[in-house]
């Protein structure tokens, strides 16, 4: 970049996040055209585009197609090493989640699957695919697969109302407490954009991992795909000794 524009395109993205934290926008609020933007701080279009790109990319701002720029909602930040469910993680920082279930189906387990929850292959497993929104936005689409044979009727007994983990506790006295994930980028196929609102190829945080008991024997194999304008990923960081 020419660095006689680095000068005025950061003075632009300065005076962007002021407007954002100290000129009364809240999220959701459209902020003004580039050209008035332009004209109101004396720097050139080009430099306040940039600028508007950038807040872009951190997720301080968000771009509607034909629509303008907006300020973006905060994301909510998930701990990796955080076993709570995401309804309460979402709770304690003031926002709202509501589930929608979108099926319940009993498949067979393949050989993949099986190893993944410590099964013989051919048993019987449930899946459970959901929705979860973020104050009415869809932000994740969720897959989750437990064993038929240890938790006969969980398809009968779970609600949206609570967490599938509260359902094992409370109902089969099983408890998570373990387990692992990873976290990739990919992006969105048909179905996924659809039911997320949002473009064929966005990309996406794509999330698969196993979730264990007591006695390390695990309990759900999951699959998840999550908006990156609404979640964000994060883990502390300890030094060994």
């Amino acid at each position: 970049m020419d660095r006689l524009n680095i000068r005025p395109a950061l003075r632009a993205q300065e005076r962007l996040e002021a407007l954002i934290r100290f000129g009364g926008l809240q999220p959701g609020d459209k902020i003004p055209a580039e050209r008035d933007l332009s004209e109101r701080w004396g720097i050139s279009r080009s430099a306040v585009r940039s600028a508007i790109g950038a807040l872009i990319a951190e997720h301080k701002l968000s771009s509607r197609q034909g629509a303008g720029t907006y300020v973006a909602e905060p994301r909510v930040i998930r701990n990796l090493r955080d076993l709570r469910p995401f309804a309460d993680v979402t709770r304690r920082l003031g926002r709202t989640m509501t589930t929608t279930v979108l099926s319940w189906e009993t498949l067979t387990a393949d050989m993949e699957l099986a190893d993944r929850l410590d099964l013989d292959a051919g048993e019987e497993v449930f899946r459970l695919a959901r929705v979860r929104a973020i104050d009415a936005t869809p932000a994740a689409v969720e897959y989750s697969f437990v064993s038929a044979r240890r938790f006969p009727g969980l398809d009968r007994r779970y609600s949206p109302e609570f967490s599938l983990y509260e359902t094992l506790q409370r109902d089969y006295g099983v408890e998570v407490v373990s387990g692992y994930q990873r976290v990739t980028v990919g992006h969105a196929d048909a179905e996924t954009a659809r039911l997320l609102q949002i473009e064929l190829g966005e990309a996406l945080f794509a999330l698969n991992g196993v979730a264990n008991d007591y006695a390390d024997r695990p309990v759900e194999a999951f699959a998840a795909q999550a908006r990156s304008d609404y979640v964000g990923f994060a883990s502390e960081l300890e030094r060994r000794r």
